[in-house]
């Protein structure tokens, strides 16, 4: 009875702390109590679009209207998560709204929505512009509302928190086949296609750049590197982000990382960074040590930002170095590799190579449980003690790192008392860099594209190197459900270039590219992607709808689909003949090969038991003649 009392009280108090005044089609609107009468069980709404109107603190009414405007996951609930007084801090002196869009949305459909609000918002405080606060992704949805849905004359300037306006190597790797669940694992999944660098590089940039009535003179950035300082409960899963992003492209000479976005995707192109990165020496900037969760938080924030919320707009505080950096279009036309990507159920043993100049390898290991132990065995049998500084996610699962240096060149086997690991391992002074070029982003699905990529120091090596380009979402982040995967072997051509051209005719959509490199005792991963674009087509996300092209009745399918033990595999084939269903491990490692040749023409059933495979991410994929068409198996218990 005690315990329905307490349930009964927290949903009182909830839905007492705001009062409804208005539904709209899509979202509703409600009015917030003063921040010290707001209750402290007050979290906002969990699925709901609304907005929520502050109280009027007599005075504010001849100054501006601020709009809180929230990240990728967060539905507007950081800013009324406990210990954040920034309603209380914008209420003295302004009249606030908070905006809860969609969770996970993406920036076109925030965007969308976004620019809708603005206009209820104007017209609930008789004004004609705002100024907007934005955290995370909600900075391209203010982009997307201004500059794609016509609203820049409702936005006076917008104050941006940790925003990846080029994108995150985060959401590159999360959005990469293998390692999706592990990104979960450690409680910073859920990336989607329009974040990743090469969406945002290659496709989005542009259209919100190069529009006529682009304003970036209004765009005020904060850009933060402190990933390793992070005080809320989140502060674990960020720490895990950074020193994945230390690899992957946010490491200390590009300005450092906040667990989400690095430093040098923090300014919007022509926009104004207020904060420089990482020390120089002992000249540290303490204001941006944030990680991305604490960049939204307290009256730290609000001191840095509320000078800027009125008044003139202010001048470039970063250093003209950062400044020139940031201003370039893109990170450059060649993403380059001294790292190898692995997850334990890759087909290879879990072995990693060292090569003659690798003297210096750090693991980052993604593992479910704090006490999972790792050891490393080289070819002659001989144990290498794996010493662990282990970051603990109260959440979720866990990520470590460790160092060895002088290690010999040869083979090594990592052995775990886990069956569901995945581990970047890099190859800190190696003089054996694997590259890819990835100087043309945005393609048209008309043309061929070429996937071309190199070795540094492979003249007397004959290195493999494999290409999984897998078909993620549309061109505007709608979800594709067994989007096309093609893995390609790329041949070395007389300029030791290792390339792979697609005949013209992919579907359009957001790819991404994992490429596989190795030879003997060094092994390279890269992860990357492209976007194929209709040029006949108008881009309007709210008609861009992805539709599943049939171009032959090939098809291949299972259920359960993710599987615990046995699936039932379902095949059409065109022509009785040669035919084949193979099973890919996430990282193109063929393990399974079953012979169909003798099946006729038509639909066929078959029973699998995948009861011995690790938990991960595995490719499906049916031939039958020339034709081929693979899909996308997941192994769950």
């Amino acid at each position: 009875m005690k315990k329905i009392y307490i349930i009964f009280t927290i949903v009182f108090l909830l839905l007492s702390s705001v009062f409804k005044i208005n539904a709209q089609n899509t979202y509703t609107e409600y009015q917030l109590p003063d921040p010290e009468n707001l209750s402290p069980f007050f979290v906002g709404s969990m699925t709901e679009s609304a907005i929520y109107y502050g109280s009027v603190t007599p005075g504010s009414q001849s100054r501006p209207v601020i709009v809180f405007v929230h990240g990728f996951i967060d539905l507007a609930n950081l800013w009324f998560a406990p210990t954040n007084d920034l309603y209380l801090f914008a209420n003295k002196n302004y009249r606030t709204a908070f905006v809860a869009m969609t969770r996970g949305g993406g920036m076109w459909t925030n965007g969308a929505l976004l620019a809708d609000m603005l206009e209820d918002i104007k017209a609930h405080y008789n004004v004609q512009d705002v100024v907007i606060i934005a955290h995370s992704n909600g900075g391209k949805a203010s982009e997307v509302a201004m500059f794609y849905e016509n609203k820049y004359n409702s936005v006076d300037r917008v104050i941006t928190l940790g925003t990846p306006f080029l994108g995150t190597g985060i959401a590159d790797l999360a959005e990469t086949p293998g390692f999706e669940y592990l990104m979960d694992l450690i409680g910073i999944g859920g990336g989607t296609s329009t974040s990743t660098t090469y969406y945002m590089e290659g496709f989005a940039r542009p259209i919100l750049d190069y529009d006529w009535d682009n304003q970036p003179s209004k765009f005020i950035n904060f850009g933060a590197w402190g990933y390793k300082y992070g005080t809320t409960p989140a502060a674990p899963a960020m720490y895990a982000g950074g020193l994945l992003l230390e690899t992957m492209g946010g490491g200390f000479w590009e300005g450092g990382n906040d667990g989400v976005t690095p430093y040098y995707s923090s300014t919007r192109p022509g926009g104004m960074q207020m904060w420089d990165g990482f020390c120089w020496g002992w000249n540290c900037n303490l204001e941006s040590r944030l990680d991305h969760i604490d960049i939204t938080f307290r009256q730290k924030i609000w001191t840095e930002v509320s000078p800027w919320i009125e008044g003139n707009m202010p001048q470039r505080l970063a250093s003209p170095d950062f400044v020139m950096n940031q201003e370039q279009e893109g990170r450059g036309d060649v993403i380059s590799s001294t790292y190898d990507f692995m997850t334990s159920m890759d087909g290879e043993k879990d072995i990693f190579s060292v090569g003659e100049n690798d003297d210096e390898i750090v693991f980052n290991f993604i593992h479910p449980q704090e006490n999972n132990q790792f050891l490393i065995v080289d070819e002659n049998g001989n144990e290498i003690d794996v010493v662990l500084k282990k970051n603990k996610n109260p959440l979720k699962g866990m990520m470590s790192t460790s160092t060895i240096k002088n290690i010999e060149e040869g083979n090594y086997q990592i052995i775990s008392d886990t069956d569901n690991y995945g581990a970047i391992i890099n190859f800190k002074n190696s003089e054996t860099v694997l590259h890819y070029d990835n100087s043309q982003l945005n393609y048209d699905e008309y043309a061929p594209i070429t996937i071309k990529t190199w070795m540094t120091n492979d003249q007397e090596l004959d290195f493999n190197i494999k290409a999984i380009i897998t078909l993620k979402s549309g061109i505007f982040g709608q979800a594709i459900e067994n989007g096309d995967v093609h893995i390609v072997d790329l041949e070395k051509d007389d300029e030791g270039n290792y390339t792979y051209q697609f005949p013209q005719g992919l579907k359009e959509g957001v790819y991404n590219v994992l490429i596989k490199a190795g030879a003997k005792n060094i092994r390279r991963s890269i992860v990357s992607g492209f976007v194929v674009v209709n040029p006949n087509k108008e881009l309007n996300p709210k008609d861009h709808i992805v539709k599943e092209e049939i171009i032959s009745n090939l098809n291949i399918s299972n259920y359960p689909n993710p599987v615990e033990d046995e699936t039932q595999l379902s095949f059409t084939i065109e022509e009785k003949g040669t035919s084949f269903i193979r099973l890919y491990t996430s990282f193109g490692q063929l393990i399974r090969t079953e012979n169909i040749s003798q099946f006729e023409k038509g639909k066929h059933q078959l029973s699998w038991n995948l009861s011995d495979l690790p938990n991960g991410s595995y490719f499906l994929e049916l031939q039958n003649g020339e034709e081929k068409i693979t899909r996308t198996l997941v192994k769950l218990k």
